[in-house]
């Protein structure tokens, strides 16, 4: 098969941090006739978009989600293949090529590739990078996967709008995850697929965007499900801090790297593992509500 052309998305929510970072990576990878998408919720400085003319620019809703901007940039893109990441990652020099061999020769529609650590980076990057990352760090092998990071991530863009109606409330990756692997295909991991995150939101914004995420899964979660069973959720909702710190505390150890980083980080990390699964338990309760009241 031939090598597939490849649409870049990346989303810059409410922040432009990293931007000429990304941007200047992926510029290096163009000449091939990559399309790049830029859709920020926060204004773009003139001086960038003229350093970068190139870029399509997108601007959206200052409170718009990620995988909404990530949503608006599909809806935007021209390609056979979309590559997602955000603006406070880098992708690695070869990181198109990867996507495009990658794509030519798998039939996934979704493939996607480790994220490396904040090399240099504070305490609320690297409690960052445990919460969100660590599942996605440094994978050795190609391999199939049951979910895929949407920073760094890439989809057949046929795969995607088969399910076009997902797309209606952004591109929530785990959402469309899950109608893949229902259908009997394939996520895969491909290590060669690299980016590194440089950057994070700070603390209160990820605190934030923990809990709602964390309250759009536990809605999603139980979506269909009878009243009983979420009541059981709702009640079983106090255990989630703890096996979420265990699961990545679990992978920590058995990396065995960054650990002292992951020991400073702790507390940090703590309150946002509680922001998730506060959100978490409010998902449950609001299905529970909806239930009820049907």
């Amino acid at each position: 098969m031939p090598e597939p052309s490849v649409s870049v998305v990346v989303a810059a929510w409410q922040d432009t941090a990293g931007l000429p970072e990304c941007l200047e990576s992926l510029a290096a990878q163009r000449p091939d006739g990559t399309e790049v998408i830029v859709v920020s919720s926060a204004p773009c400085p003139v001086e960038l978009k003229d350093r970068f003319g190139g870029v399509a620019w997108v601007d959206a809703a200052r409170d718009l989600p990620i995988p909404g901007l990530w949503g608006l940039g599909m809806q935007r893109a021209g390609r056979d293949v979309v590559a997602i990441t955000t603006a406070h990652f880098t992708p690695a020099p070869d990181w198109v090529p990867v996507i495009r061999r990658s794509h030519a020769r798998l039939d996934s529609p979704a493939i996607g590739g480790p994220i490396d650590p904040p090399c240099g980076g504070g305490l609320v990057d690297w409690a960052t990078y445990f919460m969100r990352y660590s599942a996605y760090a440094r994978g050795g092998r190609e391999e199939s996967r049951d979910d895929l990071a949407g920073d760094n991530a890439s989809y057949k863009r046929a795969a995607v709008l088969a399910h076009a109606e997902l797309l209606r409330d952004g591109f929530w990756e785990q959402e469309f995850h899950r109608r893949f692997l229902s259908a009997g295909r394939t996520l895969t991991f491909v290590p060669n697929m690299r980016v590194a995150q440089r950057t994070s939101f700070g603390f209160r914004r990820f605190v934030r965007q923990r809990f709602e995420h964390g309250r759009r899964f536990g809605r999603t979660r139980l979506r269909g499900r009878g009243t009983a069973v979420c009541v059981l959720y709702v009640l079983a909702s106090p255990l989630v801090p703890a096996v979420l710190l265990a699961r990545i505390s679990g992978r920590v150890l058995r990396g065995g790297r960054d650990r002292a980083r992951f020991a400073a980080a702790l507390p940090i990390l703590v309150c946002f593992i509680l922001a998730w699964a506060a959100g978490e338990a409010a998902g449950y309760l609001d299905a529970a509500g909806t239930r009820s009241g049907a």
